[in-house]
Parts: structure tokens; C-alpha cells; sequence
């Protein structure tokens, strides 16, 4: 357990000295303030834009920073035969993995914090009035991140490509948007073209269920409505997704011959 606190650490205390992350944080000044000139041309609507824009890209730049270094790190360190430095001490390779990862999502979880911090001076100052409900849907974007940087670690394990493994982290995350449509999709034609729908339904279970963590869009209820935020489901869910892709990725990592 100490080794992977460490190894999370300096993996952390690596990706805040990384320029991609200082680029990422810089562009997502950029389009902070581009959501400003969006608000003013939305008139009476430029709160709400400036609310929904802001949140929707804190979210993109956690998941490009995430899922890029999620993807690259690992198989660069094997190129560059750095990971020998560390596992030749006394670091297991699932220890290794496990720390890389909590480094990632530290340094992922700092620089949304960040873009967040800069996105709610904004909002006050252009005169939204404060609800705690926007923590719980960073909170949530940020669980987002989570689940789909393990499914990326996993991939470019598996397929030994950063590009590849890029590339089908990017299209189940948009997926994961639409799952609950694809699943009443399966059950409702499942019986009737079992061929057609039985990959679909494998697929689906690979695909992770983002749309469960979203509360972007309860934002602009009333102030004072009730708004239930499902904690337990999102643990729950955000653990065991996690945990079964960490797994595997542990799995495959071990089998590695570097």
C-alpha cells in the first residue's frame, strides 16, 4: 500500500510538471472566456450558457488529459525500459499500475479543480446565484473521468497502440452518453433479430454507463426543487468499474515481457 501511495505521488507531482497538462490548462482558459462571448450573444440566456458551456469543457479537457496520459504513459515507460528503474525494487507490477493510476486522476482531479475555480468566478460575477448542486455535477464529470481513464489503461494494454487505444476510449465514452437508449434498444428488438442485437448487447456491457453521473443538466431547475444525487450509485458503480478494468489491466500488465 505505502509503495503505491508513493509511486501515486510522484506521478502526480510528474503530470503537474507535464506541459500537456500546463497546455491543457491554458486552453481551457481560452474557451472559458470564449464561453463568455458565447453568453453575451445569448442574451438573457447568458448565465445558463456560460454555466453549461463552462462545466462541459472542465469535463472534455479532465477526460483528453486523462484518457492521453492514460493511454501513453505506461507503454512509453515499457519503450524506454524506465519502468525497469522502478520494479526492480521492491514494487509489484500491480502496485506499479495501481499507482500510476491514482497518480493520473490526482493531477486529472487538481486541474479541474482549478478550471472549476476559475469557471464559478465568472458565473458570480456575471450574477448566477450559488448552488451546491454544482459541486455535485463536478464531482460527477469528474467520476466520468474516472471510470473511463481505468477503461483506457486497460485498452492500451491490451492493444499495445496509444492511437488505437485512443481512438476506442473516444468512441465508448460518446457511447456511454447513449447507453441507457441502447439497452432498451436490445430488449425491446433483442427477440426478434438475436444476431444483430447479441454483439450490441455484449457491447454494452463494456461500454460505461456515463449518463448515470450526469447532472449537468438539472442545473437549471428551480432554486429550491429537490434534486436527488444517486451517492450510493455512483460509488458503487464508479468502484466496480473501475476496479474489473484495473484488474484486468493488472492481468495483462503482469504478463508483459519487457
Amino acid at each position: 500500500m505505502r509503495s503505491i501511495l508513493v509511486l501515486a505521488l510522484n506521478s502526480w507531482m510528474e503530470n503537474l510538471r507535464n506541459r500537456f497538462f500546463g497546455m491543457t490548462l491554458i486552453f481551457a482558459g481560452v474557451v472559458l472566456y470564449l464561453s463568455m462571448l458565447l453568453g453575451l450573444l445569448a442574451c438573457d440566456q447568458e448565465v445558463r450558457v456560460l454555466l453549461d458551456f463552462g462545466l462541459g469543457f472542465i469535463e472534455l479537457m479532465g477526460l483528453f488529459g486523462a484518457v492521453y496520459c492514460a493511454a501513453t504513459v505506461v507503454l512509453r515507460e515499457m519503450e524506454t525500459k524506465t519502468v525497469y528503474m522502478i520494479l526492480t525494487r521492491p514494487v509489484g507490477r500491480t502496485s506499479y499500475l495501481l499507482g500510476r493510476y491514482l497518480g493520473l486522476m490526482l493531477s486529472v482531479a487538481a486541474a479541474m479543480a482549478i478550471m472549476a475555480g476559475g469557471h464559478l468566478v465568472i458565473l458570480l460575477v456575471k450574477g448566477w446565484g450559488w448552488r451546491s448542486l454544482y459541486l455535485w455535477a463536478l464531482g460527477g464529470a469528474f467520476l466520468k473521468v474516472l471510470v473511463t481513464g481505468s477503461l483506457a489503461l486497460f485498452l492500451a494494454l491490451s492493444t499495445t497502440s496509444a492511437l488505437s487505444a485512443l481512438s476506442i476510449t473516444m468512441i465508448l465514452w460518446s457511447l456511454g452518453h447513449f447507453l441507457p437508449e441502447i439497452r432498451l434498444m436490445v430488449r425491446r428488438f433483442g427477440s426478434d433479430s438475436m444476431i444483430v442485437m447479441a454483439p450490441l448487447q455484449a457491447v454494452s456491457w463494456v461500454i460505461p454507463d456515463l449518463q448515470l453521473f450526469n447532472l449537468r443538466d438539472k442545473l437549471d431547475l428551480p432554486v429550491g426543487m429537490a434534486v436527488s444525487v444517486p451517492v450510493g450509485a455512483w460509488l458503487g458503480y464508479g468502484a466496480g468499474y473501475c476496479a474489473v478494468w484495473l484488474f484486468l489491466a493488472a492481468f495483462l500488465f503482469k504478463r508483459k515481457e519487457f
